[in-house]
């Protein structure tokens, strides 16, 4: 028989399904290895030691999962290496105006802080000097107004005392995240440090080889020399998948090779469009690509796509155990809190888009608790869908829906620039069955006719 839940707690799972939050280490209980994902194959590379330089990209739908990846895989390496989680956004003002030499200084700049506050190993002052003169070089006339001496205490990091010697970080974190008082994300801080001057557009442009961008980059590989004396660095920089202007991604990913250069591996989420032909082509070059797809959880319209039962099957499973890892926090079972078929309605709309699948169940809570207390049902799916499914209709105009028509029939964009924008703005979402195709967003159909 179902629970009967009380007012208080369907506001803490209400917190639980907090959709601007992404995992953190001591979240590891609510990470499920989804059919597609990354991390564990990134750490095959990784611990094999093939490419101690080597730089990959994860790349991917905004809301995919790419940063909780990247937290995994940040877990699966904290036995070997020197983890060095950079969060861009909380780092920068504009990650949109985001310079490659800026990108190269927050690499650096990270490196000393977690050195410093998670291993107790502080980088020579001298080379910190360095890295900071260096940056200070190429800073614009307007990014002479910056205080540097703030610029290190102005870095973001995530995973927090990812590998912490002698602590017991991992295991401790896990152990908070399982008893802690309330269960829920929602209820605690992020694990960021956020504070000091914010860059985004703040530095000259620089091209490598430049005496100038010479000098930041040898402070960069000064730094992780130094703190590969301990153990060998990994940087994991997490936000470009963030950006919205072609003209960026393909500079800093595509025709500019600086994201590359720094003397240690690193992992750089980045935006979906890299998985468009050219730019992935493009990228390749530099970096070690992997595409992070969506949860297939139902089968493609495009009859050309050959899908097993099993796959579709493996998807659905792995959309609940999102959900249930969560309930399982408030020792709940999805019988609980869904009446039968409410979470397979919520999974269908998502699309497979796990942030949007939070952020349905996330509605769907709020609708129940103001108006009916009882388990989610029919009238709550309906409802959050329809709240959701209004953050997309605002800007879906005639030649968007012509585009979104273009991708059903075909399964891919079809070049033009609306194209670009209806992929990075989560109107179209791209699969995988070892070959992608693309699909319009399937909360879009109650909006119109033929979508």
């Amino acid at each position: 028989m179902a629970m009967a839940l009380d007012e208080e707690r369907w506001r803490r799972l209400y917190n639980l399904f907090d959709p601007t939050l992404r995992l953190e280490l001591q979240d590891h209980d609510l990470f499920v290895r989804r059919p597609g994902a990354v991390a564990e194959e990134i750490a095959d590379d990784l611990s094999l030691g093939l490419e101690p330089d080597g730089k990959w990209v994860v790349c991917g739908s905004t809301g995919s999962g790419k940063s909780s990846e990247l937290v995994h895989l940040g877990g699966l390496l904290h036995a070997s290496h020197l983890v060095v989680g950079l969060d861009l956004p909380g780092s920068v003002a504009r990650v949109d105006q985001l310079q490659p030499a800026e990108v190269l200084f927050l690499v650096g700049a990270a490196v000393v802080r977690v050195a410093k506050d998670d291993w107790a190993f502080e980088v020579d002052p001298g080379l910190t000097s360095e890295l900071l003169s260096a940056f200070r070089g190429l800073l614009s006339s307007e990014g002479h107004n910056v205080d540097i001496g703030k610029l290190l205490s102005g870095v973001a990091l995530f995973a927090a005392n990812l590998a912490a010697p002698g602590t017991g970080a991992v295991a401790g974190a896990a152990s908070g995240a399982a008893t802690t008082a309330t269960g829920a994300i929602g209820d605690r801080a992020r694990v960021s440090l956020r504070s000091g001057a914010k860059l985004g557009g703040l530095t000259k442009p620089s091209k490598e080889g430049e005496p100038d961008f010479e000098r930041l980059r040898q402070a960069v590989d000064a730094v992780l020399d130094a703190v590969r004396q301990k153990r060998p660095p990994v940087i994991l920089v997490d936000g470009l998948d963030k950006l919205l202007e072609l003209s960026t991604i393909r500079d800093l990913f595509a025709t500019n090779r600086i994201l590359a250069l720094p003397r240690a591996q690193v992992v750089y989420t980045g935006p979906i469009t890299l998985m468009l032909a050219t730019e992935w082509q493009a990228a390749g070059g530099a970096f070690k690509r992997q595409r992070l797809t969506n949860v297939v959880s139902r089968r493609p319209e495009l009859t050309r796509i050959d899908i097993s039962d099993e796959t579709v099957d493996a998807g659905r499973r792995a959309l609940a155990e999102v959900v249930a890892r969560r309930l399982q926090r408030l020792d709940l079972k999805i019988s609980d809190v869904f009446e039968p078929g409410g979470l397979e309605a919520l999974t269908e709309a998502s699309g497979g888009l796990l942030r949007d699948l939070i952020h349905l169940v996330n509605r769907g809570i709020r609708w129940t608790l103001r108006n009916e207390r009882g388990r989610l049902g029919k009238r709550a799916v309906r409802a959050a869908i329809e709240e959701v499914s209004k953050e997309y209709e605002i800007t879906l105009n005639t030649l968007r829906v012509e585009e979104l028509m273009h991708v059903r029939k075909h399964g891919e964009p079809s070049g033009a620039e609306r194209a670009n924008d209806l992929l990075l703005d989560g109107y179209v979402l791209p699969y995988s069955n070892g070959r992608v195709w693309f699909e319009p967003h399937p909360i879009l159909r109650g909006l119109r006719p033929g979508l």
